[in-house]
């Protein structure tokens, strides 16, 4: 027969049994706690990270904000010039618009101007031909009136010496036998009259023709001792010439008969009665010669015509020496000119008028 268990061995069985339970409760408390204490440290560590980030991600939205705030900042201020460039370009469009119409406004007038502009210019031509036209039967008509005016104080100044001439032939021929001192009279007078005209008609054509100089080396003294010679002096007419002497290249001939015309007229205005001062200046690379006389003088009102063609104050004469002596002079390289109280005329010529001359003779008529 089978022996039951004793309570006893009931009780240490049961004891054994919860230790043996007890026992795994604390091993599977024990590493429950374990596990918790891995979890917790796990849970701090996923806490601590948690924070970071949100620390990281507090710090990125600040930035964010600031961000945005600078964003809305630039957007307003981005609308505001916005709100500006379409008020601009509404301005400009209007401006546009305006300048536009002044465009169109100015293109008009600019048609019409150029319109006018080419009228104008028609008329102008016609003007200017009109006036080319006029102006050659102005000159043709100076011309006319100067030879006309010419010829009239030619053949008024030609007339007297023409009437000596055959009056002196008349009594001549009446008279054939006369005394030699009373024929010596005639045909003096029949030379002054012959000599007067060809004066005036030499001095016509000196003014209408202007030739060529002829230059050489020449004496101022001989010159004006060959244009004394040529001349009648009165008695009561003393001439006093330069002592020193200058020679310059000139044409002798022409300066000779400007030298003659100023004696002449010096003696004329004195009434062939005073004194005649010649003076002759060495200004180193040019000359000056000065004709005084010791006449009257000259008036005022007449001194800057004197030089002009056709006018004189004398009853004959052809008024046009002075001119002709201008010409001479001028032709030279050299000018003259006047003063009164006494009267004095100055002549200044270049010394030497080779290269000038060489010029100036390509414009020569």
């Amino acid at each position: 027969m089978t022996q039951q268990p004793t309570e006893s061995q009931k009780r240490s069985s049961l004891i054994e049994d919860l230790s043996t339970l007890t026992g795994r409760a604390f091993k599977e408390l024990d590493a429950t706690k374990t596990e918790l204490q891995e979890k917790e440290k796990l849970l701090n560590q996923l806490a601590s990270e948690s924070m970071e980030k949100i620390k990281e991600l507090s710090k990125i939205n600040h930035d964010l904000q600031d961000k945005v705030g600078f964003l809305l900042d630039l957007s307003a201020s981005l609308n505001k010039k916005n709100d500006d460039l379409v008020k601009s370009n509404h301005e400009l469009e209007q401006q546009k618009f305006h300048y536009n119409k002044m465009t169109v406004e100015l293109k008009e007038k600019l048609d019409r101007v150029i319109s006018k502009e080419k009228e104008l210019s028609m008329q102008r031509d016609f003007l200017a031909k009109q006036v080319d036209e006029k102006t050659q039967d102005l000159i043709k008509s100076a011309k006319f009136t100067v030879i006309g005016e010419l010829a009239a104080r030619l053949a008024h100044d030609l007339r007297n010496p023409l009437s000596i001439v055959k009056n002196t032939m008349d009594i001549m021929r009446v008279k054939p036998n006369m005394r030699v001192e009373e024929r010596l009279q005639h045909f003096t007078r029949f030379d002054r009259a012959v000599q007067r005209m060809t004066h005036q008609i030499d001095d016509v054509l000196n003014f209408v023709k202007r030739s060529d100089l002829t230059l050489q080396a020449t004496s101022i003294l001989a010159t004006l001792d060959s244009s004394i010679v040529g001349i009648m002096i009165p008695p009561s007419v003393k001439i006093m010439k330069p002592t020193s002497d200058v020679q310059i290249n000139c044409d002798s001939r022409k300066l000779e008969a400007v030298f003659s015309n100023l004696i002449i007229n010096a003696i004329q205005a004195m009434d062939d009665n005073g004194e005649i001062k010649i003076r002759l200046i060495d200004l180193g690379s040019s000359v000056q010669l000065e004709f005084e006389d010791s006449g009257p003088g000259i008036s005022p009102d007449i001194l800057p015509k004197i030089f002009d063609p056709l006018f004189t104050t004398k009853q004959t004469g052809t008024g046009l020496g002075l001119s002709i002596c201008k010409s001479i002079v001028e032709q030279h390289g050299g000018t003259i000119s006047v003063r009164s109280q006494p009267t004095v005329f100055i002549i200044r010529l270049p010394k030497n008028i080779s290269q000038k001359y060489e010029m100036s003779s390509l414009y020569t008529t």
